[in-house]
């Protein structure tokens, strides 16, 4: 009855904010040994003092030592349970270095919040929520992280726990921008194309100079040409030059130009099709108000680039005249092909190629942006995972492998090669990619890789006169992280997926270790005398 009559009054004293009365009222009654005792009211009463230090104190290693191990409270009630798989999750998470010790965050406090839906307890179900939040940070995935938000709100809205709340919006204050499909529309404040697109991904200095050239010409209506090797992501930079203009709200339209394909005439899908009926409308008067894409451009027959090139000076669909329609597009084109050489070739128009060229993007290939491969693996894993599954993580041998190879396929076959190495992960204990499960011309395409442009190696890890253990560890940790950090050309949230820390772990790791990212910044070389 005394635990009883205690844990109502710490609550009371909790929603009041009272945490310092709470510790000096359960503190005393916290049995004196050195492990948590296994009653359920002592349970109850070390988890009230675990969200003190949890929550007001900020010392997630004293709230473990309060907290039995799930195991040890198997046979005691739902609610204590559920209150050391809450608290012990919350831990874990703030504490939270690698991958694995965020999900392992995460297990306890799904397992928190199925305790509590159980008992009915909203309240114990909406920290949990907050928790899972709080793990999702940890490991930047974003996404999961606004869904879970959105779903503490729900409960937040019924609870008024002023507590809850304000964790609710610090965890608000530290995530990114909402996802791109929640936005009010193009007159949203955000136009940094990584938020603003799902997979737009610009870690590296190179996708940053693509990210702002698209935010520079977001107020134009100008074509714009947009080169580089199949794969690099041709399509997605399109994609994000209408989702981020002032033509977000309006339509986008693809059409192909590769002879490949199959279909009606290319005249048809742009123009569309005269005849006795209704003309029937192609791409061009379906893209009305918005932009239309032509894919490898290059591949367009002459006598449709003088169409083209007459519909880009008259705005009207050929054939013109006065009393053809006028259509508002914007027109986005890409090519692998250098259009130079082929109107040196005579196979294409120098009048189109100089008014599609007024403004141009160049998407570089993956293996010019290795920073970004860290990130992009984690985009695919999350949008291939089925929802409610387990993260999957990614071994440091089988990153450091996917960071060296040169993916003479692009993004496109990064994306490939992680979709056939989903197949291949077991979902216990934890979902892992490892190096065994990449291909075999991936793995060996690395080691060549590395062979040929190996930095100095780590040192020895040989004892030296007045060393100790602990500091050939640590100036083998510093040989490997300032590695990672070379090959990803200083960029830490790269480095963190490649090492399996979180950021934040890493930059713990590189304060006490005494590591400047910034050394490893790519340098410009110095300009040639003239």
């Amino acid at each position: 009855m005394t635990h009883a009559r205690t844990i109502a009054m710490a609550d009371t004293l909790l929603a009041d904010e009272r945490a310092e009365d709470v510790a000096a009222m359960v503190g005393p009654l916290l049995e004196s040994v050195s492990a948590p005792a296994a009653e359920t009211g002592q349970i109850l009463l070390r988890g009230r003092m675990a969200r003190v230090e949890m929550i007001h104190r900020n010392r997630p290693p004293q709230a473990l030592d309060l907290l039995p191990s799930l195991d040890e409270v198997a046979d005691a009630c739902t609610c204590a349970r559920a209150e050391v798989a809450l608290w012990r999750g919350w831990a874990h998470a703030r504490i939270a270095e690698t991958t694995a010790e965020a999900t392992q965050a995460l297990h306890l406090l799904k397992q928190s919040q199925e305790l509590f839906a159980s008992i009915c307890d909203p309240q114990g179900r909406c920290w949990a929520l907050l928790g899972r939040a709080e793990a999702y940070a940890a490991l930047e995935e974003n996404g999961l992280l606004h869904r879970v938000l959105a779903d503490a709100s729900g409960l937040l809205d019924r609870l008024h726990d002023a507590q809850a709340d304000r964790v609710y919006h610090a965890l608000r204050d530290r995530s990114p921008s909402e996802a791109p499909e929640r936005r009010s529309g193009p007159s949203a404040t955000t136009t940094d194309p990584s938020r603003v697109v799902d997979g737009f991904v610009a870690e590296s200095s190179e996708m940053q100079a693509v990210a702002d050239t698209i935010q520079k010409i977001r107020p134009s209506d100008s074509p714009v040409l947009i080169t580089g090797e199949n794969g690099a992501g041709k399509r997605l930079v399109a994609r994000t030059i209408h989702a981020t203009s002032t033509r977000a709200d309006g339509p986008i339209e693809h059409v192909s130009c590769d002879p490949t394909q199959a279909g009606e005439s290319l005249e048809a899908k742009l123009f569309g099709i005269e005849n006795d009926d209704p003309t029937q409308s192609g791409a061009v008067q379906a893209a009305d108000g918005g932009t239309l894409v032509i894919e490898d451009i290059d591949g367009l027959p002459l006598s449709l680039q003088g169409s083209l090139l007459d519909f880009l000076d008259t705005g009207t669909v050929p054939p013109t005249g006065d009393d053809a329609p006028s259509v508002d597009v914007r027109l986005l084109a890409t090519t692998t092909a250098d259009l130079d050489a082929r109107v040196n070739e005579d196979r294409f128009r120098p009048a189109l190629r100089n008014r599609l060229r007024i403004i141009s993007v160049h998407v570089p290939p993956l293996r010019k942006r290795r920073p970004d491969i860290p990130l992009l693996a984690r985009h695919f894993l999350n949008q291939m995972r089925p929802e409610g599954s387990s993260v999957v993580s990614i071994t440091q041998p089988a990153m450091e492998a996917l960071l060296r190879y040169n993916w003479p396929g692009n993004v496109r076959q990064l994306r490939n090669e992680i979709e056939r190495a989903l197949v291949h992960v077991q979902s216990e204990p934890a979902p892992t990619i490892t190096l065994d499960m990449l291909l075999n011309t991936i793995v060996e395409g690395a080691r060549r890789r590395t062979a040929a442009h190996a930095p100095q190696e780590a040192p020895d890890a040989i004892l030296e006169p007045d060393q100790t253990l602990s500091d050939v560890l640590s100036r083998t940790e510093k040989a490997v992280i300032e590695r990672v950090l070379r090959a990803c050309d200083g960029q830490v949230t790269a480095s963190a997926d490649v090492l399996g820390l979180t950021r934040q772990g890493l930059y713990k790791k590189m304060k006490r270790l005494d590591i400047d990212a910034s050394a490893f910044h790519p340098t410009s070389e110095p300009a040639s005398a003239s």
